[in-house]
């Protein structure tokens, strides 16, 4: 449970309401998310306004891999901001140079780098990129990459009317990915978020033989999976050779920083754009992400978030079992997913284990911090019977069977990435971990 430390919970409604009037969105900040208002973090703990005490599954949403408020990183940008004033004249720096040099030797694409403050950005920077290189301005795109208004297709209904008509969303789907090249081309590039848990890297190698077939750029969004996935980012582990990759969750472990990386023959289509902004001249990010890669370098941060998510997967796993629960936690243990088959069911489960202590939400990535502790994934499984059981009661859920996963699969993948239903009955991998 939640333990209060100083405030009352009347702080925290308080805040709510505060939040509520000047900033929060009903939508995006409160429906079905965490209601709360939080106040610092600590490796994977984090306190609300109340002072009560939860453990973040989420690494803040894949940004801290290392645990929030990492002492080596938090150092290093102290020690900059006092030596160096934290921000400079002008955009090049000696730090953001060190970082592009080793962005190239940790990712081999990565001949050179420009820098941005949100993954938004970069992707958006790629696309551009891209376009420009190519002279083309037909994309194709699967997966989330952003808020931006080239990019909404996962959220049709809140895009702006004529947002991009160039960006056109193949779905995952490789047989409608030939039609909308053949229909829209010639192609500047196609971008895909890898949905590692839905399409195994086979899938991966094949969307990458059918980029090259119609003369296309390759860009891997990899905000996600750069420093998540395994060591070189996704593209190295599935064997990819794409053009332009874009980083950002992990590259400074919690410090705003987002980066483009590629050949260079594509990168220096940026003489013939623009894509300056202010805060590349503030130091202070660079300086973390240097720590943050020295941090990660000998893989033992990556191992113990594989450590942590296959303690997960298999503990809420023998929860459902035990419950007779269609539902399933899969299958990349650094950044796992948990399917229902009842969706309503999903939602109340994960509402009753944030309410008892534990920051999950259903539809969300689970991305466990190398913080993460063995007691706090006990604690967790333990929780997670007497949630489970408190869900199916507010839902009124009586039927308990081992559900097909498949259709269950399907359903999400629309929902989540509008994947087609034929791409993921054809590649879908499974619920074994891997």
């Amino acid at each position: 449970m939640p333990t209060t430390v100083s405030h009352s919970a009347d702080t925290h409604a308080r805040f709510l309401d505060r939040a509520r009037r000047f900033t929060a969105s009903e939508t995006w900040d409160l429906d079905r998310r965490f209601p709360l208002v939080l106040d610092r973090a600590s490796g994977a703990e984090v306190w609300d306004a109340a002072g009560r005490r939860y453990v973040d599954f989420t690494s803040c949403s894949g940004a801290a891999p290392l645990g929030a408020g990492h002492g080596p990183v938090t150092d290093r940008v102290v020690a900059e901001l006092t030596r160096g004033g934290g921000i400079l004249p002008g955009p090049l720096s000696t730090l953001r140079v060190d970082l592009a040099e080793r962005l190239a030797a940790l990712f081999p694409v990565a001949e050179r780098s420009v820098f941005f403050r949100t993954g938004s950005c970069a992707t958006t920077a790629a696309v551009r990129l891209a376009r420009v290189h190519t002279g083309a301005d037909t994309v194709l795109t699967s997966g989330y990459h952003g808020w931006h208004d080239w990019h909404l297709q996962d959220r049709a209904p809140m895009g702006l009317p004529g947002r991009d008509p160039g960006s056109i969303d193949f779905r995952y789907d490789l047989d409608l990915l030939d039609e909308l090249a053949a229909a829209h081309g010639p192609v500047a590039a196609v971008i895909v978020t890898p949905e590692v848990n839905f399409f195994p890297e086979e899938y991966a190698r094949a969307l990458q033989a059918a980029v090259r077939r119609h003369g296309a750029l390759l860009i891997v969004d990899e905000v996600m999976t750069g420093f998540r996935y395994a060591t070189g980012g996704y593209h190295t582990a599935a064997g990819l050779s794409p053009d332009l990759i874009t980083l950002s969750k992990g590259l400074a472990n919690g410090t705003a920083l987002s980066a483009v990386s590629g050949r260079a023959e594509v990168m220096n289509a940026c003489e013939r754009t623009y894509l300056g902004n202010t805060y590349q001249r503030e130091v202070t990010p660079f300086a973390a992400a240097l720590a943050t890669l020295d941090a990660l370098a000998d893989g033992t941060a990556l191992t113990r978030m594989r450590e942590v998510g296959v303690r997960l997967i298999r503990g809420l796993g023998d929860v459902f079992a035990r419950h007779s629960t269609a539902a399933w936690a899969f299958a990349h243990p650094t950044m796992f997913d948990v399917l229902f088959a009842d969706s309503e069911l999903g939602h109340a489960f994960f509402q009753q284990m944030w309410g008892r202590g534990f920051l999950m939400q259903y539809g969300g990535r689970f991305m466990p911090s190398a913080a993460t502790t063995d007691e706090d994934v006990d604690a967790a499984v333990a929780t997670a019977d007497t949630a489970l059981t408190a869900a199916l009661e507010e839902t009124g859920v009586r039927e308990r069977r081992d559900g097909a996963v498949l259709p269950a699969a399907t359903r999400f993948a629309e929902e989540r990435f509008v994947a087609t239903p034929g791409a993921v009955e054809k590649w879908f991998g499974g619920v074994e971990p891997r």
